[in-house]
């Protein structure tokens, strides 16, 4: 007799799941990018398997243990629901991970994103850059969502060639100095870099992205590029690029240098001062 009843139990758990377990999958959370910095807009999403007539959802959003925001939002009749919340504020103090949590009737879900405080203008890091056969130069940098595994100078498509391993979204800052990389006019004005991304799964055609520019003087050029995660590549394209260094710039030097002998020792007389 206990042989059946235990049958009877095992078979109506298995065939009625939701009443013994709370079912997790009844909602789902997404967010339109995987990191934010401050003052970004996080577009929050989902969708509403079984709808409950006038049940919000709750949003709450936390930072390490720390609650430091809360909404409710409405579903609509076909489950799907939506709000927008500002990455920022007073009780958004430190960068790291943040935790959306959405919570409809028993069930919650969440969601981990990466928030980083904007730092435009200021370089934590800093690479050497190698010139073929002529030295190094430097280029100072802030990376967020990843790393700058190197940065190597394409003289012949009068570049720089960042390589990157990303974890998330994010933002690459860099200061660029005008004697090793600048894009200007015929007539000395500033116009914009070329910006080519290549992605992990389409890492032979680039695509073209803006860029937002900090600041700028004579002597250098700070700009902010947006990555995205599993970017693997940035090239930054300019008008020219240490025309003074590199291998055919140095075997330029040393023509010019014997030429410049060769003619000195020829006019050595007419060029000797008159006593």
């Amino acid at each position: 007799m206990l042989k059946i009843m235990f049958f009877v139990l095992v078979s109506f758990a298995l065939m009625t799941p939701g009443a013994f377990a709370q079912d997790t999958n009844r909602f789902s959370l997404t967010t339109d990018k995987t990191a934010y910095v401050e003052g970004d807009i996080i577009t929050v999403s989902g969708k509403i398997n079984h709808v409950i007539i006038g049940l919000e959802v709750s949003l709450q959003i936390f930072s390490e243990q720390n609650q430091i925001g809360i909404s409710q939002v409405r579903v609509s009749q076909d489950g799907e629901f939506t709000d927008k919340i500002t990455a920022g504020g007073p009780l958004w103090k430190n960068e790291g991970k943040i935790t959306i949590k959405a919570t409809y009737g028993e069930t919650s879900v969440e969601k981990i994103i990466d928030f980083f405080k904007v730092t435009s203008g200021e370089y934590t890091s800093l690479y050497e850059v190698k010139i073929p056969n002529a030295g190094t130069f430097d280029v100072l940098y802030t990376m967020k969502g990843g790393d700058i595994t190197s940065i190597e100078l394409n003289q012949k498509n009068l570049s720089l060639v960042i390589n990157l391993n990303t974890n998330s979204d994010g933002v690459l800052d860099l200061r660029l100095f005008r004697d090793n990389i600048d894009s200007i006019s015929n007539t000395g004005q500033d116009i914009d870099f070329i910006v080519l991304v290549y992605e992990k799964d389409n890492s032979i055609i680039p695509i073209q992205t803006e860029y937002k520019k900090i600041d700028k003087d004579e002597i250098y050029r700070d700009i902010s590029i947006p990555i995205k995660n599993d970017d693997v590549k940035v090239e930054i394209i300019g008008t020219h690029i240490i025309p003074e260094f590199g291998t055919i710039a140095m075997i330029v030097l040393a023509v010019a240098i014997v030429s410049i002998i060769a003619v000195s020792a020829k006019s050595r007389l007419s060029i000797m001062p008159k006593i």
